[in-house]
């Protein structure tokens, strides 16, 4: 059966919604990583939401492995981008494994989503070394001041470590930031189920959690320059956090499986 679905994306990261309010997807590994595939209409996340409440909004997350997912910062924003599009209206709350998330657009360049307060604790990982865990809907582990972040080696080891359950989120200026607080702290991401991507919206405010959990952060916001662009993590006293960045729709179309 013919499926309507459709493409959008946060700075390069990019998803398929489905809106099973109308559209029989059936979830099965095979359909998932069909879909998903760069040979067909392939994304980093496919996203099923269910419109029925569009003031309280049910999503799905998968990785384009078949895996699930808790959160997708870049992601929620994609959907609200959507909801706005097609429901008009500004914001919503997007429940995902049971916790919900407030989403407002102002306009697609200025979407936020509020992520909550974070949990940080230290896991001994790569060459004995402790490394920040960072659990913001999923587990993100932060990997300080790697300028060759994308060396597969690196990559292969930090695997070997820590297994497949972590985003890891390589750092690639810490010293830089600390010397010029205010200027973009620059990382690079490796999801767990999809690889590395352009943009990383969770994986950004994992990343500014770290830098006010170390007092390496002053005010609010943060900037979080990734490949696909700049991001915005805002945070008060109980470093609460707020996602805020722009999205993209590209386009509706129909899969035939």
């Amino acid at each position: 059966m013919p499926i309507n679905y459709t493409k959008m994306n946060s700075q390069g990261n990019d998803f398929i919604i489905i809106d099973i309010t109308t559209e029989m997807f059936e979830e099965t590994q095979e359909n998932i990583t069909k879909i998903c595939s760069k040979g067909n209409i392939g994304c980093d996340q496919l996203l099923l939401i269910n419109t029925s409440n569009i003031e309280n909004v049910g999503c799905i997350i998968y990785n384009s492995d078949g895996t699930g997912a808790c959160q997708c910062g870049n992601g929620l924003r994609a959907i609200m981008l959507y909801l706005n599009k097609k429901f008009s209206i500004t914001e919503s709350t997007i429940t995902i494994c049971d916790v919900n998330y407030k989403v407002h657009a102002i306009d697609k360049d200025k979407i936020s989503v509020e992520l909550g307060k974070p949990r940080i604790e230290n896991l001994i990982g790569y060459k004995q070394k402790d490394y920040p865990a960072v659990f913001i809907g999923n587990l993100h582990i932060i990997i300080e001041n790697y300028d060759d972040a994308g060396r597969p080696s690196i990559l292969k080891n930090m695997k070997e470590e820590f297994g497949n359950d972590y985003n890891l989120i390589f750092i690639l200026n810490l010293e830089e930031y600390i010397k010029n607080i205010g200027k973009p702290l620059r990382i690079k991401v490796n999801e767990r189920g999809a690889g590395w991507t352009k943009s990383c919206g969770s994986g950004a405010a994992a990343a500014a959690a770290y830098l006010i959990e170390y007092n390496y952060a002053e005010d609010s916001p943060i900037i979080i320059e990734q490949d696909g662009g700049i991001l915005e993590v805002h945070w008060d006293g109980s470093m609460t956090l707020k996602l805020v960045g722009p999205s993209e729709f590209e386009y509706d179309g129909i899969w035939d499986g």
